[in-house]
């Protein structure tokens, strides 16, 4: 049974609830070198959410509120879920205007797959492939153990049997892949996918030292200093090839929250884009809730850049009390009330509370940016050549 439109009510204790992102798998069949699968093996346990799961977690009465549902790997891969076909019929059985945003590497699915993956999904739903190459070699210089053949026939089928479906072809920018952004481009667009997106990353040496073979002297993976993420910069440039977008937007949400919360946290250390929606509530593959995807990864030492604290990662408060926050043994309303998830919402107006966790990426200032990011309108620039459209990208959002 399809439910009617959600109440206005898109809160649960003070907890935004209209946007939420689930890992559903650990599970991956790739080896990226930069992934946390890959540089901190041992951190995470392979398992994977059940379609009970979901079930409890996403009842018809919570699904009211529930706006856009994120499926992206920070420790897997979202299609090598067992369930995950199961999950996406009961979601979308439950609610059809429900967004789906589903982010993949493709690979190894057969066209069965992909087509009954395809008869669930709608006009409402995004699926991103991570594609950093234009053949079976390039991609693999980063996607190690990617499928090239498997995923272009991902794309295809999904494209032959449902033409809604708004499909996403996003490549990281590499030194091997640089002067092959716009090959890579007019590939994509030959495929029927609906957007290219260029991304821009951090993981490189002249940031992270530790990426820098030392062999070499350098590191190989890393791209022009234009094509490498910024504080002042957003990671994702898209270039529209059909001029229409996915069915339905959260962004009007977000909005109203900025405005109902900005002076909540107009003079706090944090302002958490987790409470605004611009990030989902995250249920890891383990069924542990967190505010948000950036609070889970995991790391050896975290230190602030601004204050004289730091954390390891077993002392860091969703491993030390994980049982705290798993959703197999607690209610949603048990977990969001618990004393520790209190007092790390609390933290965010203190300074010297404030988690070393949030500090990195909700530092009021670095969330101040980011909202400005997402309140500009960039204009599209399918006519200029694709780095030249980053590179003025890039200076419209600093200016």
């Amino acid at each position: 049974m399809s439910l009617k439109s959600a109440p206005d009510n898109l809160e649960l204790f003070g907890q935004q609830i209209f946007h939420w992102h689930l890992e559903l798998s650990s599970k991956c069949a790739l080896k990226c070198p930069r992934c946390p699968r890959t540089e901190l093996p041992g951190r995470y346990k392979v398992t994977e959410m059940s379609l009970d799961f979901v079930k409890k977690i996403f009842a018809p009465e919570r699904l009211l509120y529930v706006k856009k549902i994120l499926m992206n790997g920070g420790q897997g891969d979202a299609i090598y879920c067992s369930d995950f076909i199961r999950i996406i019929k009961y979601l979308k059985s439950a609610k059809r205007d429900l967004q789906l945003c589903i982010i993949t590497n493709g690979s190894y699915k057969e066209k069965e797959w992909w087509q009954e993956t395809a008869q669930v999904l709608n006009k409402n739903d995004i699926i991103i492939f991570s594609i950093d190459g234009w053949d079976q070699e390039s991609n693999e210089k980063y996607r190690v153990n990617s499928h090239f053949e498997s995923i272009m026939e991902g794309i295809k089928t999904l494209r032959q049997f449902n033409s809604e479906i708004y499909i996403v072809w996003s490549a990281i920018i590499f030194k091997f892949n640089q002067d092959k952004i716009d090959h890579i481009k007019e590939l994509a667009k030959s495929m029927g996918v609906d957007s290219f997106n260029v991304v821009q990353s951090r993981l490189f040496g002249s940031i992270n030292p530790d990426y820098i073979d030392p062999n070499l002297g350098y590191d190989p993976l890393e791209p022009d200093k234009d094509f490498i993420e910024s504080s002042n910069t957003n990671r994702g440039f898209y270039i529209n090839f059909t001029k229409r977008f996915a069915g339905v937007t959260i962004n009007p949400t977000i909005y109203k929250f900025i405005k109902e919360y900005e002076k909540d946290y107009e003079d706090s250390y944090i302002s958490p884009l987790c409470r605004i929606g611009e990030r989902g509530l995250y249920i890891d593959a383990e069924g542990i809730l967190y505010p948000c995807s950036w609070i889970s990864h995991p790391f050896k030492i975290q230190a602030s850049k601004r204050r004289n604290k730091s954390i390891v990662w077993e002392k860091s408060l969703f491993v030390e009390h994980k049982d705290c926050f798993d959703l197999k043994k607690h209610s949603l309303e048990d977990v969001i009330q618990h004393p520790y998830w209190i007092k790390l919402q609390c933290s965010w107006l203190d300074s010297k509370k404030a988690f070393v966790e949030c500090e990195k990426h909700c530092h009021q200032s670095a969330s101040k940016r980011k909202i400005n990011i997402l309140m500009k309108k960039i204009n599209n620039a399918n006519h200029k050549k694709t780095l030249q459209a980053v590179k003025d990208y890039r200076r419209e959002i600093e200016s």
